[in-house]
């Protein structure tokens, strides 16, 4: 069943690039029936909450499309949220060549070279974090993990450091859905919103090791002091960096093509040129047909949650709901833009730690609520609600990032999210209602 899963999903990709292309008649429907298909064979390979958050989601869809008939509205909003998954399902192939280029090993010296102590040790992993977690997204966690795997390191300093060093990235790499799903709903430029984003997520790090040297301890580690590194393997890494964010653009200017859609060339093409410039493009090929035949199918619960939600948050636009929830945002912005940011943040938190999956929440304020007519602007309220994505991120209980950290550290989701994490969460609450204030005083 899993082979017919993968190649569902390798036909949808398929048909979804051509169609960008070349325009096939009846392309949409197409799109939107191969989509469906998907949904319903990945929902059930999937387990838990998920499969139930997914299925909600679709069910609630479909009864709202009929009460409202709007039945001609089914098929945009199924492919709505189209282009991230494919995004999704593709980026991973850039994080190929990091794998077999050997840069691990210097990764892991780089770390242990400069983190003489807990505080050197905590910058020098949030900083690799930094560079990393935008080429291999989740995978980043699990890599730094192996590179620390021989060091006996405080559960606190992996925690935090894991915790708050990839979600340091969530804020502006245009490698994660959850980024171009926000700039695409909310109808922000990568390039209007990364000169305000990046300063945002310095400011991330900047308070995340600040906190860490006020509660962490300053003990010496002199056992992993005297690494050689070579540093030219971390310059590559920082070109190949550069060079994917000049091939977006690029690619952009010249096809004028969806901005998510330019991402998804751009990684296909910057690792074919990384694997062919480390003279491994027959590994490369290898790694890239064991992924297409088995592991593409380990995004299914994103891809599934990516489509539902997009499939969900489209419909409650139509609808008299979409409305109220953008009425109820529009009182509060009229009382303070301040509380409003403050609003949005929360609410997504606190839905977040119940279960309900930060992508809910967060399309349906994006597709409901017009940030101009509730006075803020696009770009504001695009941080707004990545903020919130990131808050959420830290203290859901069924967020990725806690599954994977409370597996690697042998700790529980309590102690991951409120124990190590709960005083970074209210100051970063703090500082990003206080930046993105900032940002909307400045553009308005």
């Amino acid at each position: 069943m899993d082979h017919i899963r993968a190649w569902f999903m390798q036909i949808l990709i398929g048909v979804y690039l051509v169609h960008t292309f070349f325009v096939i008649p009846h392309g949409d429907k197409m799109l939107a029936v191969l989509t469906f298909i998907v949904i319903v064979l990945l929902l059930n390979k999937l387990k838990g909450f998920s499969k139930v958050i997914s299925s909600m989601m679709l069910l609630i869809g479909f009864i709202l499309v009929m009460y409202t008939e709007q039945y001609e509205n089914v098929k945009n909003s199924l492919i709505v949220n189209l282009p991230l998954v494919v995004l999704l399902v593709t980026v991973p192939v850039l994080g190929f060549p990091l794998r077999f280029g050997k840069y691990d090993k210097q990764l892991s010296n780089f770390i242990k070279r400069y983190g003489r102590n807990d505080n050197r040790l905590f910058l020098a992993i949030t900083t690799v974090f930094f560079i990393i977690g935008p080429v291999i997204n989740m995978g980043s966690i699990k890599l730094i993990d192996n590179l620390l795997n021989k060091l006996s390191l405080s559960k606190g300093l992996l925690a935090r450091s894991y915790m708050q060093g990839f979600t340091a990235t969530l804020l502006w790499s245009p490698f994660f859905a959850s980024l171009l799903l926000v700039l695409n709903l909310v109808g922000v430029s990568l390039y209007s919103y990364l000169p305000f984003a990046i300063p945002v997520a310095i400011t991330h790090l900047f308070v995340s090791n600040l906190l860490f040297s006020r509660i962490g301890k300053y003990d010496e580690l002199p056992l992993i002091a005297n690494q050689a590194v070579r540093m030219k393997k971390i310059y590559e890494l920082i070109t190949v960096f550069i060079l994917f964010f000049l091939a977006v653009f690029i690619i952009d200017w010249i096809l004028t093509i969806n901005m998510i859609t330019s991402v998804t060339i751009a990684a296909c093409l910057i690792a074919s040129i990384w694997s062919i410039y480390l003279k491994s493009i027959h590994v490369f090929g290898n790694h890239l047909r064991e992924y297409r035949k088995k592991t593409i199918l380990l995004s299914s619960n994103e891809v599934v949650l990516f489509l539902t939600a997009g499939f969900f948050g489209s419909v409650i636009s139509n609808t008299t709901l979409g409305e109220y929830i953008n009425r109820a945002i529009l009182v509060i912005g009229e009382s303070s833009i301040l509380l409003m940011i403050l609003s949005i943040i929360l609410l997504t938190t606190a839905l977040s730690m119940i279960g309900v999956h930060q992508i809910v929440t967060i399309s349906a304020l994006a597709a409901t609520v017009n940030p101009l007519v509730v006075g803020l602007e696009p770009v504001a309220f695009a941080l707004t609600l990545m903020s919130a994505w990131i808050i959420a991120t830290i203290v859901s209980p069924i967020s990725a990032a806690n599954a994977i950290i409370t597996t690697l550290v042998n700790r529980t989701y309590f102690e991951i999210a409120i124990k190590y994490n709960g005083p970074f969460i209210v100051l970063m609450t703090i500082v990003y209602t206080m930046c993105i204030y900032i940002v909307q005083m400045y553009l308005s």
